[in-house]
């Protein structure tokens, strides 16, 4: 099942919870559980797990997930309920999650990456290991943006570079949890292109302080274009995952070659204390701009055309524009 937002007009905040078909239907689930007819036919504890969704995150626990299954079925089978639906091409999509509690990022978690790490600082004088448990830093709800969003590049923020992760979206609250449990407590999957300045990346790393500014202004964090629930992807670590500027193949991997899988990483941070609405990146593939002989004519720019592409999970489209 595939579940996340969408606006009726470009640019705006406000964002309905969605169902998306296979024939590329959008059911608005906001305006199906008002519907009286549909009412009758659930609990009221049942529908009160939607109140203010996307925002809130009661439709992602597994009570709620399975709610929106006997919804969509129930719509899908009558007729009665086809003014429920718009077709995809007459709506905009928002970010699965736009406002998640913690969003996690994990950083060199692919081993060709970390080896791209090594070379490039090894030529500032310094050395990177591989790590013995899992990284990260964290990225702020208000970089985040949905599916054919422009990535805005700031005034005088040069370096600008794309990086292509698969995110864990938590369903089920994890606290201290083992791996082997894990997965059990996932939502479901969906794209995050991390972006980040890399001048203002290495200058935050050079200085031995956290990567805050470079990686978290505004637009900074696609992310979308839907979540894809975790009973069709029993198995993240069998995901093919690649990422394009203007057509032209930049990162290709697959989530097997991760260091820490998927388990592994809710396992770890599950010592935070995770919550429904919580995401995890899991890391990116070499590839990315700043690992190139030439960096600068590889990192974004205005007018690029940025897909990102998870097998089994969808694509993420995303246009760069220069801030006016």
């Amino acid at each position: 099942m595939r579940v996340g937002s969408y606006k009726k007009v470009v640019g705006s905040n406000t964002l309905r919870l969605a169902l998306f078909t296979d024939d590329d239907r959008v059911l608005d689930v906001q305006a199906a559980t008002s519907s009286p007819s549909l009412q009758a036919c659930f609990a009221r504890s049942d529908l009160d797990l939607f109140e203010g969704a996307p925002f809130s995150h009661g439709w992602l626990t597994r009570r709620g997930l399975a709610f929106l299954r006997q919804l969509l079925d129930r719509c899908t089978a009558d007729p009665a309920f086809a003014s429920l639906f718009y077709p995809r091409a007459a709506v905009w999509l928002g970010p699965p999650v736009p406002r998640p509690g913690k969003f996690i990022a994990a950083g060199r978690n692919y081993a060709d990456h970390l080896r791209e790490g090594q070379r490039i600082w090894k030529e500032r004088g310094k050395e990177v290991r591989k790590a013995a448990f899992p990284t990260a830093f964290a990225k702020f709800s208000s970089a985040i943006i949905g599916d054919d969003e422009h990535i805005v590049l700031p005034p005088g923020v040069g370096n600008v570079d794309y990086e292509i992760e698969l995110v864990v979206v938590i369903g089920e609250p994890a606290l201290c949890i083992a791996p082997e449990q894990a997965l059990q407590h996932a939502a479901g999957y969906t794209i995050c292109n991390d972006v980040a300045s890399r001048t203002i990346q290495l200058a935050e790393m050079e200085h031995q302080i956290g990567i805050v500014l470079a990686k978290n202004f505004p637009t900074f964090a696609p992310l979308g274009p839907w979540l894809v629930t975790a009973d069709e992807i029993p198995d993240p670590q069998r995901l093919d995952i690649e990422m394009f500027v203007n057509g032209e193949v930049r990162q290709r991997a697959n989530t097997a070659e991760m260091i820490f899988p998927v388990a592994e990483l809710i396992s770890y941070w599950s010592q935070l204390g995770l919550q429904t609405g919580d995401m995890i990146t899991t890391g990116t593939p070499a590839g990315v701009a700043l690992a190139r002989p030439d960096p600068a004519a590889f990192y974004l720019k205005d007018g690029d055309r940025v897909e990102a592409r998870i097998e089994r999970v969808g694509t993420l489209r995303n246009s760069v524009k220069a801030a006016r």
